[in-house]
């Protein structure tokens, strides 16, 4: 028992003990009343986000909120149109100057490929040396430099004496002493040399990241790193070792035999980098149609399982519940919404029952019209599978009177406190449906509709369970 102790204590001390807080304020009266979110990214393959803190603005629309950290962190927050973000190092404090109010279209929300726009938030009485104020004088300087040169860089002239652009840059920023920031600084001029044709893929590869440490959280390097090893399972895979790495995924389902035949690239004899790189490739893949994905899902259960280095384990996992939530066998994205008497249903509420899951909007004539399908369904049908209705009306109210007005018997929830769940279900047209199992795992997906002979579909698929 204290043996168990004292192990407990070796693991939590040192994150006790370099872990520190950071404060994040502001005054912001236009949005008094709402619930800010703070997140980051957990890692910057996936781009999975990861909350850091969450507070309600005060109705004088003062806001606090803190999290505990050891590494400077990309803090972000939507904001309607904008992804707002801050670079929060640890035992610092912030107040925050926010932008005008703006928010998104119903069409906006819902895009599943809407890229929220960018904006650096700016921070009460900082001052120049602040790492902020530096990330943004250079960014500023750094995209006027890629504008000014970007049509040589477009026609590969090789007119671009980009030793000089980088010297004149770099003196500006000579005397700053923080880490964080030359790191960024640094992979930003490789960006450049990239984009500028002064180095080959291979050159950079080496210099850059061969033998340096990986900086999972510099968004610099990742940029870097995500352009320099985009489809490098294809090139590598033409040359006469590479074409190996199809028989070690396709068939050994083998993370063993794959780093063996990856490590013989001269770019990635490092082992860690190695793991690095088929953790970003098995990513892209999934969305390919190279490889089997049951077997890349082998590949990638196996390197987790395997590696020991805590990241990896985390991107592999990140990996697989972001390729998975869709597929059938699988558990589909969770959601926590309002139904029209204001209740807080969970999908989970669910469980232990079939569910037809649908997302419409009453404005939508398709959708209307299989609404007085889908009555007729749940009567014949209410005690085999629930239906369940997300509804993107642009208010709750909206729904309820639609919904009350009309008499329908199923349950509509609003999308209002959770708009991400379109683009979770990856919806991109009205109607779409899923069918869920009594275990909660996917069953159908997608889903036909009601006049798409879902009823025998869905019966079907409840025999072959056993379930009728």
């Amino acid at each position: 028992m204290r043996l168990k102790l004292l192990l407990l204590i070796l693991i939590v001390l040192p994150q006790t003990l370099f872990s520190q807080n950071v404060i994040l304020k502001g005054n912001v009266p236009e949005y008094a009343g709402e619930k800010f979110i703070f997140s980051t990214y957990s890692d910057y393959i996936t781009f999975t986000e990861e909350e850091l803190c969450a507070t309600v603005v005060d109705k004088n629309g003062d806001f606090t909120c803190s999290f505990t950290t050891e590494k400077t962190n990309y803090v972000h927050i939507k904001l309607g149109v904008y992804e707002a973000f801050v670079f929060a190092e640890p035992n610092k404090e912030y107040e925050l100057l926010f932008p005008e109010r703006k928010e998104k279209s119903i069409a906006d929300k819902l895009n599943p490929y809407f890229e929220h726009v960018l904006y650096h938030l700016g921070i009460e009485n900082s001052s120049d040396t602040e790492l902020n104020y530096q990330l943004a004088f250079f960014d500023e300087i750094y995209t006027n430099m890629i504008s000014e040169n970007a049509y040589s860089m477009y026609k590969k002239s090789g007119n671009i004496d980009t030793e000089k652009i980088i010297t004149g840059i770099d003196s500006i920023f000579s005397q700053v002493q923080n880490s964080f920031f030359n790191e960024f600084k640094n992979y930003k001029y490789a960006s450049f040399l990239n984009l500028a044709s002064s180095l080959r893929m291979k050159e950079i590869s080496k210099e850059y990241f061969l033998n340096n440490e990986i900086l999972y959280d510099n968004p610099a390097y990742m940029d870097l790193f995500n352009q320099v090893y985009e489809n490098y399972f294809h090139y590598f895979g033409r040359t006469e070792e590479g074409k190996q790495i199809y028989y070690d995924i396709g068939r050994l389902k083998s993370i063993k035999s794959l780093k063996k035949t990856l490590g013989q690239d001269s770019v990635l004899t490092n082992e860690a980098l190695r793991e690095f790189v088929i953790l970003k490739c098995l990513h892209d893949e999934f969305y390919k149609d190279r490889f089997s994905r049951s077997a890349m899902l082998t590949v990638l259960d196996s390197l987790a399982d395997q590696t020991i280095i805590p990241e990896h384990k985390e991107i592999a996992q990140n990996i697989k519940t972001k390729v998975t939530k869709l597929m059938i066998g699988f558990y589909p994205p969770e959601f926590e919404l309002y139904d029209k008497d204001s209740n807080l249903i969970s999908l989970d509420s669910f469980k232990g029952k079939y569910v037809y899951l649908g997302f419409c909007t009453s404005i939508s004539y398709a959708c209307i019209k299989e609404f007085k399908m889908l009555e007729n369904l749940y009567k014949k049908h209410k005690d085999h599978f629930e239906i369940v209705i997300i509804c993107l009306d642009e208010t709750i109210e909206q729904m309820r009177y639609f919904v009350e007005n009309e008499g329908y018997p199923f349950t509509f929830l609003h999308y209002g406190n959770q708009s991400e769940v379109f683009k979770d279900y990856d919806i991109r047209a009205f109607p779409t449906y899923y069918f869920i199992a009594p275990d909660g795992k996917l069953s159908i997906s997608p889903a036909p509709s009601p006049d798409q002979n879902a009823e025998f579909v869905i019966f079907k698929k409840m025999r072959a369970n056993g379930d009728i």
